[in-house]
């Protein structure tokens, strides 16, 4: 193998076409793959495969459409965030980096750079649960996590109560506060629903009146009454993932998570259509 240090590496086989739109001499995938190499700045082959090594201050955002797109969105997908598809960097593509980030707790920028690469293939470190099935929601970092027989199915960015005061149904003044703990999902309405405080789309309510929803807003910071803000795209997706009686865990906040174990990621994670074996998770 080729020893480099330092940039990323993709490989392919000698002799691979040229692509539209992309960078001489690669293929799209499934027949490129990419991993952490060195530096350099050249092109190298051996044993037939060629090598492009990436200069460290490359970077993808949104509106952006190329092969390295699509090699974003392919790597986003198998790790379990909500990208787009094809080579385009378009609105989900953009959340789903807002979830890597935060995650790893990088400045919530929505665009891609270089040292972002290898966090693509680092290990999910989620609270040590009895439950292998459930949803976890930390406030802190602003994610909700779907996990299936102990394996990361999919990973969202929220946006959950801002602490501030408002006026309830009564009149009365309360504060727009997430309730944490250990709950259920007990109800779901499909399509919109109209409350006091604004429409919710697909609303699953785990506590009272407070529910996992849809909405037209979702920023990178707690904005809501109090339930947990998903994007409508987002929420059309983890309506086919969870089910009524499922766990769900809300902490981060006020409270703290136990200890975390390594959660591995589904192969079939989040929508990718990558791997057609893939059946509903």
């Amino acid at each position: 193998m080729l020893a480099v240090v330092g940039l990323l590496a993709l490989t392919i086989s000698a002799g691979t076409p040229a692509v539209s739109g992309g960078v001489a001499g690669l293929a799209p995938f499934p027949s490129v793959q990419a991993y952490d190499a060195g530096s350099g700045g050249v092109w190298g082959s051996e044993e037939g495969e060629v090598w492009q090594l990436l200069d460290p201050d490359f970077k993808l955002s949104y509106g952006n459409r190329s092969f390295w797109g699509s090699e974003l969105n392919t790597r986003l997908a198998a790790a379990g965030f909500h990208s787009d598809s094809g080579s385009l960097y378009g609105s989900r593509t953009r959340h789903a980096v807002f979830a890597l980030q935060k995650h790893y707790a990088l400045p919530v920028t929505g665009r891609f750079v270089f040292d972002m690469w290898h966090l693509l293939d680092s290990e999910i470190r989620l609270p040590n649960r009895v439950e292998p099935t459930r949803v976890e929601i930390d406030l802190r970092r602003q994610l909700l996590y779907v996990v299936k027989n102990t394996e990361v199915v999919l990973i969202l960015p929220i946006s959950s109560g801002n602490g501030e005061e408002y006026l309830d149904q009564n009149g009365t003044v309360t504060k727009a506060i997430t309730p944490e703990g250990k709950f259920r999902f007990g109800r779901r309405i499909r399509g919109w629903r109209e409350s006091y405080l604004g429409w919710m789309y697909n609303p699953h309510y785990f506590f009272g009146g407070y529910a996992i929803h849809g909405s037209m807003s979702v920023p990178n910071y707690p904005a809501s009454h109090g339930c947990i803000r998903l994007t409508l795209w987002d929420m059309d997706l983890i309506k086919t993932k969870i089910d009524l009686g499922w766990v769900v865990y809300v902490y981060g906040k006020r409270t703290a998570p136990p200890p975390a174990y390594v959660a591995p990621i589904s192969r079939c994670a989040a929508q990718s259509p990558y791997f057609p074996e893939c059946t509903a998770v």
